[in-house]
């Protein structure tokens, strides 16, 4: 038997360790189960070292923000993804972590910020109009992009989110006993004219002169981050944000996260209890009739010519 001193066992430990966890960050997202079990202290120990980090943006902090709805998930997983951080040396950062039971109570449009968030960080996402983004303090460096999705899917996805898949914070097990008692056109003028009193319309509105107001913000349609060939237009965004992520590795990082990756079907394969329900813009057409055109028009005004989706 070789026996080995303090030192040299020490270094084995510390070789075994770090292979486990360029294991557990591998792109192969079979090892996701593995990452489940480091505790999270341990895994921002790792991620900070500088070994690990190719490239650090100039940017001090970079905000995500979006209203529900607009791929949130979908962007926070890839902005959270190790390799985005091996190449921005920033960290994400949930502002749900903020509230008790990680729920904003607050609609959008009055959602404002006393507080600074953690620097060095990529805080993704934030649901908010432009006038509570202007609110955050902010460091010296920063940049921020808003997502912005067609409100008619907006109000589809929203739908289909609260009647069947959404998990049951604050209000949502009482809207989703009353959208179960309605019929599908029924639950869609419901959807409107709540998502109008919450605010989400309004905070969309709010955006769309907002790089006019701060040149750090840069403005991107959620149909061109999600749609196949999506690289050009998240490669514009990691421009912006100064993440010098290379465009073979970002590749891997888009398929990872593909719609048919996630949800193990191909977009337009519809289910309705999956977070990934369908995957495919201008789903609205198969849910309109006259009277939900009406309604939605009454509320929104001119909010789809405002952002050229007619």
């Amino acid at each position: 038997m070789v026996h080995l001193n303090r030192r040299a066992t020490s270094r084995l430990y510390h070789t075994d360790l770090m292979f486990r966890f360029d294991t557990a960050f591998a792109p192969d997202r079979k090892m996701s189960v593995l990452k489940k079990w480091i505790p999270d202290w341990l895994k921002a120990w790792y991620r900070q070292r500088d070994f690990h980090v190719r490239y650090r943006s100039r940017n001090q902090n970079i905000y995500h923000c979006t209203v529900q709805k607009s791929a949130s998930q979908w962007v926070r997983a890839i902005l959270s993804d190790p390799r985005t951080y091996r190449y921005s040396g920033l960290s994400s950062y949930d502002c749900k972590h903020q509230f008790p039971g990680r729920y904003d109570p607050r609609k959008v449009t009055e959602r404002r910020f006393r507080e600074p968030f953690p620097t060095s960080s990529i805080i993704t996402p934030i649901y908010v109009d432009y006038e509570g983004f202007a609110s955050i303090p902010k460091p010296e460096r920063y940049k921020a992009f808003f997502v912005m999705r067609d409100p008619r899917d907006v109000l589809v996805s929203w739908y289909f989110s609260i009647k069947c898949s959404h998990g049951l914070l604050g209000e949502i097990e009482r809207m989703r006993r009353d959208l179960t008692s309605l019929s599908e056109a029924d639950g869609l003028l419901y959807s409107i004219d709540f998502l109008a009193d919450y605010g989400l319309f309004a905070a969309q509105r709010s955006w769309a002169s907002a790089p006019v107001q701060d040149p750090n913000v840069m403005l991107v349609r959620h149909e061109d981050l999600t749609a196949p060939g999506n690289l050009p237009s998240v490669e514009q965004v990691f421009a912006h944000c100064d993440i010098r992520m290379p465009r073979t590795v970002l590749e891997e990082v888009l398929d990872a996260y593909s719609f048919e990756k996630l949800s193990g079907r191909k977009p337009g394969q519809e289910d309705p209890s999956s977070h990934y329900r369908k995957g495919v813009t201008g789903d609205w057409r198969n849910h309109f009739n006259d009277r939900i055109q009406l309604r939605f028009t009454e509320l929104t005004g001119d909010l789809l010519h405002l952002w050229n989706y007619v």
